[in-house]
């Protein structure tokens, strides 16, 4: 027999997955298959949050997401996440993140406060490092972009589809030119509403070299610089998803800081041990600084 925990992991993967369904205690109990006198209970012993409280924050974190990455109306987005008109999705939203839905679309810098990330029981729980405040300097490299469509659930997929372009186009030309790869290098990131639909964005993954007797057609980019907060990340390739997830969701929201409009830096080092294109197919570990442009937030603020 199942345990609890178990139990409830493969609820909150269902919930996960149905955010944009009916998913009142009856939808959710009628799932599980217990009666939802019982569910609210199992679900608070194992979790130590409140069902109905853990569905909705995740559905008003959703619709954060969408009021800042897409530009989809305000109504639609509260229709979309199951609220039953803008009035209730106005107050619920700004009991979770303190401004309106209007508001937290229409301001430059993004309060990451109010965020929550999904529970994930039966997954070994990463432990981020912790974070450094840097400023970085503008500087000057020559930029090959790549470029890809999605919907706000496979924002970091596609990062992740981008990223592996990177490494398999990019240091496969080194070898093809017998060059030595560069024990630093410097990528930036950049997620664009969608031109063509309202519920896309653009996401362009740019990788900044300084060396351009490489790579034909590269363009000037121009890396301007300021405050980041960067965490460290070392570890297999399929593990960066998860420590990205955790930076914005968790430990980013604990941090007195906004989030400002700019390029996430990855500054991804000691490539210069990889001998032919067969070892960038098979990298067993990753070593990167994930920064992220930021500004720090003031008490009262």
């Amino acid at each position: 027999m199942m345990n609890q925990a178990n139990i409830i992991s493969d609820l909150i993967k269902w919930i996960e997955k149905n955010l944009e369904q009916p998913l009142s205690i009856d939808h959710v109990a009628d799932k599980s298959g217990y009666s939802k006198w019982h569910l609210q209970r199992m679900f608070k012993k194992v979790t130590g949050q409140i069902l109905g409280t853990y569905i909705r924050h995740r559905r008003l974190t959703h619709a954060a997401l969408a009021l800042r990455l897409t530009s989809k109306p305000i109504l639609d987005i509260a229709m979309q996440y199951r609220f039953d008109s803008q009035q209730t999705f106005t107050r619920s939203f700004k009991k979770q993140f303190n401004v309106t839905p209007a508001t937290y679309r229409r301001n430059e810098l993004w309060d990451p406060r109010g965020l929550t990330p999904p529970i994930e029981l039966n997954k070994t729980q990463l432990k981020l490092p912790e974070p450094t405040f840097v400023d970085l300097p503008q500087q000057v490299f020559c930029g090959i972009t790549y470029k890809n469509n999605c919907n706000l659930n496979e924002l970091l997929q596609h990062n992740a589809i981008l990223r592996k372009q990177f490494f398999t186009d990019y240091m496969a030309k080194y070898f093809k030119s017998n060059a030595v790869l560069p024990n630093k290098v410097y990528t930036f990131s950049r997620v664009l509403k969608g031109k063509d639909h309202i519920d896309e964005q653009e996401v362009l993954y740019t990788i900044g070299i300084e060396d351009n007797s490489i790579i034909e057609n590269a363009e000037k980019y121009v890396s301007k610089g300021g405050l980041y907060v960067c965490f460290k990340y070392i570890g297999p390739p399929l593990g960066l998803l998860d420590f990205i997830s955790q930076i914005y969701f968790a430990a980013i929201p604990m941090l007195k800081v906004k989030l400002r409009p700019g390029d996430t830096i990855e500054i991804h080092y000691n490539h210069s041990n990889l001998t032919s294109h067969s070892d960038i197919m098979e990298i067993p570990s990753v070593e990167c600084d994930y920064c992220v442009p930021v500004i720090m937030k003031q008490d009262d603020a």
